[in-house]
């Protein structure tokens, strides 16, 4: 793992940025895919992992640490045993000159429903424009956009809740960088249009709230970018914002533990209780 951390991290600075800065702020991380089944009372009935083969033996021994002891609170009102998408970030960082740690730092729990319908979907979308000074600063990173859906499948209110970069520099140059992604995700998101549910538990809320993480990759100039499962990568995670229109209970879950591409419900069906657990 320490061999893994320092290769990852060796390309991650800025100019100025000291090794032990950026070992410090940096973190490995890797999204874990599955299934999860969670009996009336709250308590795991079982889990899968998605491709476990091509997991780290650590991260799977992780998982199977924690994963059977979680508690969660269920909002669908019934005794059936309810099986959800399970997506988890592991992360590792480094300690010192001889240790490091791994854990699962978040997760996020996907609507159970079995039909495309239950679930909302993204109708017209626009990728952002890469911004200038961030491709020639040779910056990339990740942006998560908070975005509040009306009937009719269009924003009404939209905010960024984290930018995580895959460069190290000055807090000042983070920041100047982290807005400018931002800026760009929010340019082109608030725009896109959606096909609310139609269908399951949600269809007749009066809106949806969503979250949609954007990736800037310099190697395809701002289009989203599938990492390869299984592989560690280097991040400089960025500050969470707070949302002020969102429930308190939706922004309990976790923004960067939803894959690439995709858009999730924050109104999840299981509210975890219990801590994720690390090593």
């Amino acid at each position: 793992m320490i061999g893994v951390l320092f290769v990852l991290l060796g390309g991650v600075a800025w100019a100025g940025s000291s090794p032990n800065e950026v070992r410090k702020a940096a973190e490995a991380t890797m999204l874990v895919t599955g299934w999860i089944e969670v009996m009336p009372d709250g308590t795991v009935h079982n889990y899968t992992l998605d491709h476990p083969e091509m997991l780290p033996p650590l991260v799977v021994e992780l998982i199977q640490k924690n994963t059977p002891n979680w508690k969660f609170q269920r909002n669908d009102h019934t005794d059936a045993i309810l099986r959800a998408k399970m997506n988890l970030r592991i992360v590792a960082k480094h300690v010192d000159d001889e240790h490091d740690s791994i854990a699962i730092s978040s997760a996020s729990f996907g609507n159970a429903g079995t039909v495309s319908t239950d679930e909302i979907s993204a109708k017209q979308s626009r990728i952002p424009h890469y911004p200038f000074d961030a491709i020639k600063g040779r910056v990339d990173g990740t942006v998560f956009v908070y975005a509040r859906v009306n009937r009719a499948g269009k924003i009404e209110d939209i905010a960024v809740e984290q930018v995580n970069l895959g460069e190290y520099g000055s807090e000042s140059q983070m920041r100047h960088y982290r807005k400018m992604l931002a800026d760009a995700s929010l340019d082109a998101v608030k725009d896109w249009t959606f096909n609310p549910p139609t269908t399951g538990k949600s269809a007749m809320a009066p809106y949806w709230d969503v979250r949609i993480p954007i990736t800037f990759d310099l190697n395809v100039a701002g289009s989203p970018v599938h990492y390869t499962y299984g592989k560690w990568r280097a991040y400089i995670p960025g500050p969470r914002e707070s949302i002020p229109w969102a429930k308190s209970s939706q922004f309990a879950s976790s923004s960067d533990a939803i894959p690439d591409g995709s858009i999730s419900q924050a109104d999840q069906p299981l509210q975890l209780t219990t801590a994720l657990g690390g090593t």
